[in-house]
């Protein structure tokens, strides 16, 4: 029993961290009323505190995702005693402690790295990507470590006794030991009370430090004149890098298009592996390159950055309605952005997979053409359903990014594309070559394009000028 417990424990802990640590940093050392706080007579430990409460509902809500279910599981089929009972319900609430402890030291030290780094937005986006591939890995694996807990449980619950003692002694208390549960609280409460010190003792100094690195020295030289499309461009680019989680939230699919070519690699004979037993019947010939086009495509259905570029604008979207720019140069500079940091990367990942697994080089070419339109109508329907679905005043950005209207339309709009390809190739495309069924795919996705583009170029054109 207690093992059991031990690693639901340990699971919901983590599964709480990685629900809060991207936000531990915002919430604790970014929030815009830090400064009006502190010039209240309100204690900066006490600002903290009240930071830390809100961090450890997030917590305590991921948690109980996990260990609710598993606690109603288990009564299911073992029997309960009443200091089981109350034990577990105590522990509900002491549980979190431990992903808030973690998710605001990963928070602190963030922001104790990036204290004086002028680049501190690319140090956040680097430890966030990074996190998430671990994340990611340890999810893939996650199977395979339940088996093996499953075959080797003596040997698993010896280990836990040293590695994860606090859950061992969690776990003991949840089985109704009452020595396991005041041992498992003390340690939880004392690491609380731990973590809440040390982040008081220089909670003001970070939250009061000048940011930046050294300061920029003058130099003289000539100004280069750029395009109004370039203008537009860099000021997309700059919008979207000064915020990583901005970036994070609205374009972590070109990341995960990156990302996967090298897992690609790594795994190469496996995939060719896989492609060898596909191919073997004759008739499955094409069947890997649809499935790379519609891995790629789903990867690039989950980029929203036009579905939220127009509402990003919020209330200055007035002085670039006022400055000499057709709403034509204004749509172009964003479905660039969203075409440079999608397409980009897709194209990269389809080539690199083509070549690891085979595919010809005329079905290449037309996957790779495929993806491309695929990742432009993607583009383009998400300024449509931004400028039918605009949210102009907002109060943060990641409102906009995370729980838009827009946002949501799109990328189920996506994916509904996606799933449309699929089951007209099982309706009809299997009768087809896969070269005439990807020619198919293509044409449907140009006339798509085409409307799109028409009605940004006439109706689109209408909708922003009239927006405020």
């Amino acid at each position: 029993g207690w093992v059991y417990f031990a690693l639901i424990g340990s699971i919901s802990t983590a599964f709480s961290c990685v629900g809060s640590v991207f936000m531990a940093k915002s919430k604790l050392y970014e929030a815009k009323d830090n400064d009006l706080l502190l010039a209240m007579p309100i204690k900066p430990w006490t600002i903290l505190f009240a930071r830390m409460v809100g961090l450890y509902v997030m917590a305590f809500l991921f948690n109980a995702l996990v260990f609710v279910p598993a606690v109603v599981i288990y009564f299911t089929v073992a029997k309960f005693s009443v200091l089981s009972v109350i034990f577990l319900l105590l522990t509900l609430f002491l549980l979190p402690l431990g992903g808030l402890v973690i998710s605001c030291l990963l928070g602190w030290l963030i922001a104790l790295l990036t204290a004086r780094i002028k680049q501190k937005n690319l140090i956040t986006m680097l430890f966030s990507v990074a996190f998430l591939v671990g994340y990611f890995y340890v999810y893939s694996k996650a199977t395979e470590y339940l088996n093996y807990v499953i075959l080797h449980g003596e040997a698993v619950g010896a280990k836990m006794k040293t590695v994860l003692f606090p859950f061992w002694q969690m776990g003991l208390g949840a089985t109704g030991k009452p020595l396991g549960f005041l041992a498992f609280a003390g340690i939880f409460l004392a690491l609380f009370a731990l973590t809440y010190y040390l982040l008081a003792l220089t909670f003001y100094k970070l939250v009061t430090m000048k940011r930046g690195g050294k300061k920029a020295k003058y130099r003289e030289k000539n100004t280069r004149a750029s395009s109004a499309f370039f203008a537009l461009f860099r000021r997309e680019c700059m919008r979207v890098f000064k915020n990583p989680m901005l970036l994070l939230n609205s374009a972590l699919g070109g990341i995960l298009l990156l990302i996967l070519p090298v897992l690609a690699i790594v795994k190469a004979e496996s995939l060719q592996q896989f492609a060898a037993l596909s191919i073997g019947g004759g008739s499955m010939a094409g069947a890997v390159s649809l499935i790379v086009a519609i891995v790629v495509c789903f990867m690039v259905s989950t980029n929203m950055l036009t579905a939220s570029s127009i509402s990003l604008e919020g209330e200055n979207i007035a002085l670039l309605q006022s400055m000499p720019l057709s709403e034509r140069q204004i749509f172009a500079a964003k479905l660039a952005l969203h075409m440079a940091m999608t397409a980009v990367p897709a194209l990269i990942c389809s080539v690199v997979l083509c070549i690891i697994l085979k595919i010809g080089v005329w079905l290449s070419l037309l996957l790779c053409v495929t993806v491309t339109a695929f990742t432009f109508v993607c583009a383009a329907g998400g300024l449509v359903v931004n400028l039918k679905m605009p949210y102009m005043h907002w109060q943060s950005e990641m409102v906009v990014v995370k729980q838009s209207m827009s946002v949501m339309v799109t990328m189920f709009a996506a994916w509904g594309m996606v799933l449309l390809f699929v089951g007209a190739y099982f309706l009809f495309g299997r009768r087809l070559p896969t070269a005439a069924f990807f020619g198919v795919c293509l044409a449907t996705l140009c006339a798509f394009a085409a409307a799109l583009l028409w009605w940004l170029d006439r109706r689109g054109a209408y909708i922003f000028r009239r927006l405020h």
